[in-house]
């Protein structure tokens, strides 16, 4: 069975790159409201090579083509004539694709379905083809991390669900169930997801009660809580328990003890919504002892911060919004730093502090060239920089990196 790969927009900015079964040879290439359709691959069976062009994004819109090295045929001819909806089942079917009880009901795209029954749920989760969903996750358009999902249902167009409907979607046996639609979950639906082994997408949940991060704490996946911005100290708790990688990506605040909380997680955490953070809230989850901790969405940083963020094991060093560091003390901690230190987006450092930031000589930094030097913090007189002969050797390197890219 051949690959092809469909990529259409998501809620919230981002694309999905959705690569389904194709048991035809061919290539096909579409563009719609609903973003872009790209299809390719060798099926098993050997038949004319035919390229289809199909627009998901509207009611019409088919074209068919034929690579340059094949002529027309007959067989392109029928094709032309399917309907937008068999040329939809064969992309994104296959010979493992939906039964026509199914499809009758449905749309061939997932993602249009605006309401699911328990029962369409269930031939849904047992009918559904194998597809691969990239997924690009943003934080106010910062990237932070992608993903694809070897066999994931994206659900994105549904904005509500019940606890029926939920235990019915927890039996589908792929690896993420894409719901960012939903504006709301309650505890009922979310408890009935602890059958589920997948990744779960929510992208959509702006907040959650206590009651329900309590209940998906149970579930044993990877959790996207993406647009979440705030997060109860009673929910922190909860979720900390959970199982699997946690995505916490849009929190703009965090408490003290929140941050005590999530600490006590043991995967995969990003925090990367948080541009400052108390030394108090640094040294809570100075704590963690996780897979991997980020904060790359930082702007800012106390002494007092920086000090517990450098002496974090599991923190992993990427401070990729700080532009400025005007503390030789914050420059110092971070110095100190055992595990990777990286400042890919420095701009602005007084001499003194990055005499002293480059003590730590593994330390990730722009050309000295591009920083700008400013005046000392304390109103010393400001000296020029002299570059030492090991980093002025490593930096001749990064610029022939950087010129061969």
């Amino acid at each position: 069975m051949g690959l092809g790969k469909m990529a259409v927009g998501r809620p919230g900015g981002g694309v999905f790159a959705v690569r389904g079964s194709c048991w035809r040879s061919g290539e096909a290439r579409g563009a719609g409201a609903g973003g872009e359709l790209s299809v390719s691959g060798t099926g098993r069976r050997r038949s004319s090579n035919v390229g289809l062009g199909v627009n998901f994004g509207s009611a019409t819109g088919l074209q068919t083509r034929l690579p340059a090295t094949t002529a027309p045929g007959p067989a392109m001819n029928i094709l032309a004539r399917f309907s937008l909806f068999w040329v939809a089942v064969i992309v994104a079917g296959g010979s493992l694709g939906w039964k026509q009880s199914l499809a009758d009901e449905l749309p061939t795209d997932t993602n249009k379905i605006e309401s699911l029954t328990p029962e369409q749920a269930r031939k849904l989760v047992k009918e559904f083809p194998e597809l691969e969903v990239d997924v690009e996750l943003e934080n106010d358009g910062f990237y932070i991390r992608g993903h694809i999902f070897s066999h994931g249902l994206p659900l994105n167009g549904l904005t509500t669900i019940d606890a029926e409907t939920s235990k019915a979607l927890a039996q589908f046996k792929g690896n993420a169930l894409l719901l960012a639609g939903l504006t709301s979950l309650d505890a009922d639906a979310a408890k009935a997801f602890k059958e589920y082994r997948g990744a779960i997408w929510l992208k959509g949940l702006l907040t959650i009660s206590d009651d329900t991060a309590k209940a998906l704490s149970q579930h044993e996946g990877d959790l996207y809580l993406t647009a979440l911005t705030t997060l109860s100290e009673d929910a922190a708790e909860a979720l900390s328990q959970h199982n699997g990688e946690l995505y916490l990506n849009a929190l703009t605040t965090l408490s003290e003890e929140a941050s005590k909380s999530l600490a006590q997680h043991k995967g995969v955490l990003p925090l990367s919504g948080l541009a400052a953070i108390s030394g108090s809230v640094a040294r809570g989850l100075s704590q963690y002892k996780g897979e991997s901790l980020s904060l790359h969405g930082l702007a800012t940083l106390s002494d007092e911060a920086a000090k517990a963020l450098a002496a974090a094991e599991k923190w992993d060093g990427e401070l990729l919004r700080l532009t400025a560091i005007d503390s030789v003390a914050v420059a110092k901690a971070l110095a100190t730093r055992k595990g990777p230190l990286k400042l890919p987006n420095l701009k602005k450092i007084s001499p003194k502090t990055l005499t002293t930031l480059i003590e730590k000589r593994d330390v990730e930094i722009p050309l000295i060239e591009t920083l700008e030097l400013i005046p000392e913090p304390d109103g010393s007189a400001t000296e020029d920089f002299v570059i030492p002969e090991w980093l002025e050797e490593r930096q001749r390197q990064q610029r022939g990196a950087q010129a061969a890219e």
